[in-house]
C-alpha cells in the first residue's frame, strides 16, 4: 500500500511540475497570431500589378489590397481608406504590430483635416506593404522613409482591441 501511495506522490508531482512549465512559456494573443497570418497573406501578393479600384491579384488599389487580404484571413473590413480608418482601435505608432493597417495623408501637415488617402499593412521592422500607384504593383516601404513618415496619419488594429 505504501508503494502505491509514493507512486501516487511522485504522480500527483510530476503532473504539478509538467503544468507549472506552461505559466514560463511564451503565450502568443490570438491577434498576434492572426496579424502574422494576414502579414504573410499580404507579402505573398508582393508583385501583384496596380489597378484604380482593383479588388483582386488581377489588380488592387490600396484599400482593394487591404480589403482583399484581410477577407483571405476571415476579417471582413470596409472598402475604402477612409471606412477602414473608422474601424478598429487606434494604435500609437509606437506599438504597431504585424497585420496592422498604416494610413497615409497626401499633405503631412493637414493630417487631421483630410481623411487617409492612402493604406498599407505593418508587416514589422517598420515596414509595410502597399498597393501603390507610383510603382504599378504592390511593394514594400518603409515607415522611415521621409515621404511616408512625413504623411503618416496613424494606425489601426482590426484583428482585436488591446
Amino acid at each position: 500500500m505504501r508503494a502505491v501511495y509514493v507512486w501516487f506522490l511522485i504522480l500527483f508531482f510530476c503532473g504539478l511540475m509538467i503544468s507549472a512549465c506552461g505559466i514560463f512559456l511564451k503565450k502568443e494573443r490570438p491577434a498576434e497570431v492572426m496579424g502574422e497570418k494576414i502579414a504573410a497573406i499580404a507579402l505573398g501578393y508582393k508583385g501583384a500589378p496596380y489597378q484604380y479600384g482593383g479588388t483582386t491579384p488581377r489588380g488592387f488599389d490600396c484599400s482593394g489590397f487591404t480589403a482583399y487580404v484581410f477577407n483571405e484571413a476571415g476579417i471582413s473590413i470596409p472598402r475604402t481608406a477612409k471606412d477602414q480608418y473608422h474601424h478598429g482601435r487606434e494604435v500609437a505608432d509606437s506599438d504597431l504590430r504585424k497585420g496592422d493597417l498604416v494610413f497615409f495623408t497626401r499633405w503631412g501637415f493637414l493630417e487631421k483635416s483630410f481623411s487617409p488617402w492612402h493604406v498599407g499593412i505593418y508587416i514589422g521592422d517598420n515596414q509595410f506593404i502597399h498597393a501603390a500607384s507610383t510603382s504599378k504593383a504592390v511593394r514594400l516601404d518603409s515607415l522611415d522613409d521621409p515621404y511616408w513618415r512625413r504623411n503618416f496619419k496613424g494606425a489601426r488594429d482590426l484583428c482585436e482591441a488591446r
